[in-house]
């Protein structure tokens, strides 16, 4: 399990990230989202947790975690769907949960597009 921990003044945070379904920009502040429901309010701006995952994740194993846009960190782990029309990216853990995030329609094309070269690589 990969934690990463977040020390402040008044409170220790520790987040396992590999159960985080995304991140996303609320301001000054970042809102995590777990798969299984929970969520909490960092008080961390998007890009010093994008920043804190880097530094996180080992080097020896690619992260499932992608920036999309200014607003957005999602794990691809739970990533199941992408319909550039409704602007909606879906996440799950293929049971009982999921989330509908909104992303703009160019961001969603560009990332379905490198999803699908991916998966057709994999398969020469």
């Amino acid at each position: 399990m990969l934690k990463l921990c977040l020390n402040s003044r008044d409170e220790l945070l520790i987040i396992d990230l590999e159960k985080v379904a995304f991140f996303q920009a609320n301001g000054n502040y970042t809102q995590m989202n777990y798969i299984l429901g929970e969520s909490r309010l960092l008080t961390l701006g998007l890009s010093k947790v994008e920043e804190l995952i880097r530094l996180t994740w080992p080097a020896d194993r690619p992260s499932p975690f992608i920036r999309l846009g200014r607003s957005l960190i999602i794990n691809q782990t739970y990533l199941t769907e992408i319909n550039v029309l409704r602007q909606k990216l879906s996440l799950s853990d293929r049971g009982t949960h999921s989330y509908s995030v909104s992303v703009p329609k160019p961001l969603l094309k560009e990332y379905k597009e490198k999803i699908s070269e991916f998966y057709l690589k994999r398969k020469d």
